[in-house]
């Protein structure tokens, strides 16, 4: 039988010169990769034990749970395997490595930028360190696969026909010689074996049963699953392995009239996206830290989560099959794509990873091949990858849909669209373009330009620090009530909206992302409707809870808004109840019935010093103290930054001397550089730098600068809203032509 040996404690971590103790999970960029003092950590280090072994088993085997983004194991000194998958579970036979008596384990784990390696970039940080579980996995006998890339070495494939269930069982057999075994399996009390089949070191045996009467996953309406007992028989009827696995059937597919269907009803898209990091943690968190996730997910009405950008812990996708939540599963293959093969074959290993296993949990409804690469890489190269992504995610899974997401310059008929089933869109009117009333429209265009296609609205969101308030919420103001208008609105462009099929709010928690200095804070982006540390629910938070939960309550808000300066005040209330009466001072101010979620109360005259204000419905009560004060306080209102590189860019180019170049309006060779090539390729040029640093020197102070980065100079000065003088502009792009591409490194 299978044994399992934790090996979390007692890991000495060598940092450069350094050496600590340290138990897993265990990241090594939970500080700097949330407080945004610059440079993050990103580089190589190296974990190591020494375990004790008093007789080698028939077979060993190494786990581990996620190590990022890059890892190379060794026992005894010598290299037992590597992987460039820093978010999946990864194992490594290491039988042939062990001895009796003492061993050593070591462990490089690097999270050193690599163009080879996704994601190439994105807004998160790029935690490093063994952030999940190891074990050592034992075995004596035959026994379920452990390092055919799945989870348990067994496949669940689920189908219905009206009443009645199939399973089809897969499942990998590991042998040490010739054997006969069979399965045994057993679902709710139904128990079936299988013939006995003659295993030669490695093989499948397949089976099928049907369960009648059978009941299904319905989400969060019914999360019912059947528990799947798979045992490994061997020919005298000794149970050599067991699994024990749950499954749900379900039926999830899309119709252009009536939306997303779940067992054949319509089911929106009520959904939160979440990334897997925590204050103080990094991504090295525990079920206590995933526990509390779902629970505040569940607590705001949310039926579906989308799991960014990346495979996360399998604990938390079982979470979701219990609590009926459907997910978006997705690689990260983000922001930017690059034309290289080794780069290829990584995305195309993320993808394997993540269906291999996903697959037994009913929760995951489709995988997500990309996000935003159009952002960077709007290319035939990217359109190909995307359309290879997708084929193999349907040849590998063929029962989900995938899917993809995409910012809003990518248009509305983009070739890249022709690939998923699902195609989503980012969408940000009001924050970083245009206005929050902008969003309907460009639903509605999205729609019509591909009327058979399932549509998402796959982020929609804004930086909110709540230590921050308004009288007068606008965009870039960082403040609580701006966050509340902005999903206001886009709630009810949704709702109007039955063809779409939903959307995810962007995000469910507050994030690291260590290049971001912005909205009073470093290292994090604040578009999470709860703080990094789980502490804080912002009001926005009450506003879905208020669409969509069945919880009765009331929530008034602006509660962290303490101090106010006018005489009179407008107090918003936030419910999902019928009517909500308002006191300040003891006295009613007014009763009003029939809003839509938000009651606000106007013109609510306040006494000099403290008033006491409360919200009353049907026994639910909510409280706070408004002081009114003398003098506004500034504290609620970010304070503006000294000018940054864009008001002064006009001053880079003064000493550009236009006039002593030749050839500007000479056709620019395709062997030289030009303003359309890469950080990164001018980076590794050493001529082409110099003309870089020459002219945008400036550039390269930003916190979010990186000469690893794969977007173009001109796609650069786009982000930073710089526009080049066009006789500047031909000037540069002049000057970098004249560096050949092949002279890379020299």
């Amino acid at each position: 039988m299978r044994k399992c040996v934790c090996l979390n404690d007692h890991w000495t971590l060598k940092m450069g010169e350094k050496e600590e103790t340290v138990s897993l999970p265990h990241c090594f960029n939970a500080a700097d990769g949330q407080s945004g003092n610059r440079p993050m950590f990103r580089g190589v280090v190296t974990y190591e034990k020494d375990i004790r072994i008093d007789e080698v088993p028939l077979f060993a085997y190494l786990e581990i749970g996620a190590a990022s983004n890059a890892s190379v194991v060794s026992v005894n000194g010598k290299k037992v395997g590597e992987s460039n998958l820093g978010f999946s579970l990864k194992r490594y036979d290491v039988t042939s490595f062990f001895k009796k008596g003492q061993n050593h384990i070591a462990i490089s784990v690097s999270n050193a930028p690599d163009k080879n390696i996704y994601p190439l970039m994105a807004d998160f940080s790029f935690y490093g360190g063994i952030y999940r579980d190891v074990n050592l996995l034992f075995h004596d006998s035959a026994h379920f696969d452990e390092v055919d890339g799945s989870r348990d070495g067994i496949k669940l494939i689920p189908s219905i026909k009206g009443r009645i269930g199939q399973l089809k069982v897969e499942a990998n057999v590991v042998c040490k010689s010739a054997s006969e075994i069979a399965l045994s399996i057993q679902v709710d009390g139904k128990k079936e074996n299988t013939p006995f089949v003659l295993i030669s070191e490695r093989g499948r045996i397949e089976w099928e049963m049907t369960l009648p009467n059978l009941r299904r996953w319905d989400g969060v309406r019914d999360p019912y699953l059947y528990e799947v007992q798979v045992s490994l028989l061997g020919k005298n009827g000794d149970v050599l392995d067991c699994r024990v696995l749950k499954i749900g059937f379900r039926d999830i597919r899309f119709d252009a009239e009536r939306g997303l269907l779940l067992n054949g009803s319509p089911c929106p898209i009520k959904g939160v996206a979440r990334h897997q990091d925590f204050a103080g943690l990094g991504n090295a968190i525990t079920q206590k830290e995933m526990r509390l996730d779902l629970a505040l997910i569940r607590e705001m009405g949310a039926n579906a989560v989308r799991l960014s950008h990346y495979q996360h812990a399998d604990d938390f996708y079982s979470l979701c099959d219990e609590a009926g939540l459907l997910v978006y599963a997705e690689i990260p293959v983000i922001s930017a794509v690059i034309p290289s093969e080794a780069a290829e074959t990584n995305a195309l290993e993320h993808l394997h990873a993540l269906i291999q296993q996903t697959t037994n949990h009913p929760s995951v409804f489709c995988y997500g091949v990309q996000n935003e690469v159009c952002m960077v890489s709007k290319n035939d190269y990217a359109f190909r990858l995307v359309d290879r992504l997708a084929k193999k995610a349907k040849e590998w899974d063929p029962t989900r849909m995938t899917a993809q997401a995409n910012e809003y310059t990518t248009e509305d008929d983009c070739p890249i669209l022709r690939s998923t089933d699902v195609l989503g869109f980012n969408l940000y009117y009001g924050w970083y373009y245009g206005e929050m009333e902008d969003l309907g429209p460009r639903l509605d265009s999205i729609m019509a330009k591909n009327p058979s296609k399932m549509i998402l609205l796959t982020e929609y969101g804004v930086d909110t620090n709540p230590l921050y308030h308004s009288d007068d919420p606008h965009a870039n103001d960082y403040s609580e009530e701006y966050q509340v208008q902005f999903v206001l609105n886009a709630l009810k462009t949704m709702e109007k909206r039955p063809s779409l099929a939903g959307g995810f709010a962007w995000a469910m928690f507050d994030f690291g992302s260590s290049a971001r200095d912005e909205g009073g804070k470093k290292g994090l982006n604040q578009k999470g409707l709860v703080t990094m540390d789980r502490k804080m629910k912002k009001d926005a938070f009450y506003l879905y809870k208020a669409f969509w939960s069945d919880e009765k309550f009331l929530h008034i808000a602006s509660k962290r808004y303490k101090n106010r300066a006018a005489e009179k005040v407008a107090i918003s209330v936030i419910s999902n109840l019928p009517e909500v009466s308002l006191y300040v001072n003891g006295r009613l101010v007014e009763r009003q019935q029939g809003k839509e979620r938000i009651f606000t109360f106007q013109d609510v005259a306040l006494q000099h010093g403290e008033n006491e204000v409360v919200a009353k419905s049907r026994g639910y009560v909510d409280s706070f103290i408004l002081r009114r004060v003398e003098q506004k306080d500034d504290s609620y209102v970010l304070p503006k930054k000294k000018d940054d590189a864009r008001s002064t860019a006009i001053n880079w180019f003064e000493n550009v001397d236009v006039e002593s170049l030749t050839g500007l309006d000479k056709p620019l060779r395709e062997e030289g550089f030009t303003l359309n090539d890469s950080i990164l390729e001018i980076g590794e040029t050493p001529a082409a730098k110099a003309v870089f640093m020459k002219h945008f020197a400036p550039l390269t102070e930003s916190s979010r600068f990186s000469w690893d980065s794969p977007i173009s100079v001109r796609r650069l000065l786009g982000f930073a809203k710089i526009e080049l003088p066009p006789n500047v502009e031909k000037a540069i792009d002049a000057e970098l032509n004249a560096i050949d591409k092949s002279s890379k490194g020299k």
